[in-house]
């Protein structure tokens, strides 16, 4: 019996390992840099949706060669006569499906740092094994959330402000086995959809930083439109929006750093955030971009040509290899009977 066992592992091995590596070359935006709304999550709380109202949302967005900078700041809304105390979270990584690229699978986001009404809050991430989630049919696991607790005063605006820092270095935009490697960074606007009614008003700000120029971008999406100044700045302005997947912004800028130290800016977090902030949030939601004009960058195609030779190897890896354990399986297993025969 421990033999058989052997075999049919070996089988099942080789199965399992056709069926993932045939799938590497799934067309999207991969490892892109990504923040998104933060959302109602626990079951629990899922008696106050309808409730509580993303009113306002201004995203101020640093944009440097290799990482971004993000601060988030929204004005929510209890639509009723009491207090509601609710457990919200941040999504790690995630996936959406997008017209322009197939697919954008977002990578992790650091130093999350959340104040309510002025004051630092705690932040977790959650378990999987503690607790009863209510969206974890929606983006991907329970453990791929960072989640606050929130109190919503009766018919007040509660300020929720959000800053994290992402990685735009490791994106990469595939098709089968051919790959173009540059930055990429993404905000999921359609997670604002779980709050009452519509967003009534948001602007999403983007202040190109270091060497990077508008010119430095290749795509910007949803097409047509962000407004820029021409140099460095691009603005996205919204009104009454119940957000879907067609609004979630993706950006491909700048080439991919060969030498990027991701960890070093981690370090300097509190610095950087301190830099958003002195941007000032009023002077940005009253710059006055109606004479700007409207950005074009719609690039998301791929030209390299490197899936070529290297496809071979991927191929043996998915095919080959995967044959040849099975072959090696029924080999063993007819000297198996034959020598059992003997006996």
């Amino acid at each position: 019996m421990k033999f058989k066992s052997i075999i049919l592992s070996l089988c099942l091995i080789g199965g399992f390992s056709a069926k993932s590596l045939a799938n590497a070359g799934m067309p999207g935006f991969w490892e892109v840099g990504a923040g998104a709304n933060f959302i109602p999550f626990f079951a629990k709380d899922s008696v106050h949706l309808g409730k509580v109202q993303m009113q306002s949302e201004l995203v101020m967005v640093m944009l440097y060669p290799g990482f971004a900078v993000v601060k988030g700041e929204y004005n929510m809304r209890n639509l009723t006569k009491e207090t509601i105390q609710m457990t919200t979270g941040y999504p790690i990584n995630s996936a959406f499906m997008n017209k322009a690229m197939t697919s954008v699978h977002m990578s992790d986001l650091y130093e999350l740092q959340v104040k309510v009404n002025g004051k630092t809050v705690t932040v977790k991430r959650a378990s999987s094994t503690s607790i009863d989630a209510y969206q974890d049919q929606a983006l991907d696991h329970v453990d791929n959330w960072y989640i606050w607790e929130a109190s919503y005063a009766p018919e007040a605006i509660t300020k929720i402000e959000v800053y994290f820092l992402v990685n735009t270095n490791q994106a990469q935009l595939r098709e089968g086995y051919n790959a173009d490697y540059h930055n990429g960074f993404s905000y999921l606007l359609e997670s604002g959809r779980a709050w009452a009614k519509n967003i009534e008003k948001g602007r999403i700000y983007i202040q190109l930083m270091d060497t990077l120029k508008v010119k430095s971008i290749q795509g910007v999406y949803p097409f047509k439109t962000f407004k820029t100044d021409g140099k460095k700045q691009l603005v996205y302005d919204f009104a009454n929006l119940e957000p879907n997947e067609e609004n979630n912004i993706v950006i491909r800028y700048a080439d991919r750093l060969s030498k990027f130290n991701f960890e070093k800016k981690r370090k300097q977090a509190t610095t950087y955030y301190k830099k958003i902030d002195a941007l000032n949030s009023d002077k940005i939601r009253q710059l006055d971009a109606s004479q700007w004009n409207v950005a074009t960058a719609a690039d998301f195609k791929i030209y390299s040509k490197n899936g070529g030779v290297l496809v071979l190897f991927p191929l043996l890896m998915a095919y080959l290899i995967p044959v040849l354990i099975i072959v090696f399986a029924i080999v063993m297993w007819v000297r198996y009977q034959r020598r059992k025969k003997r006996k």
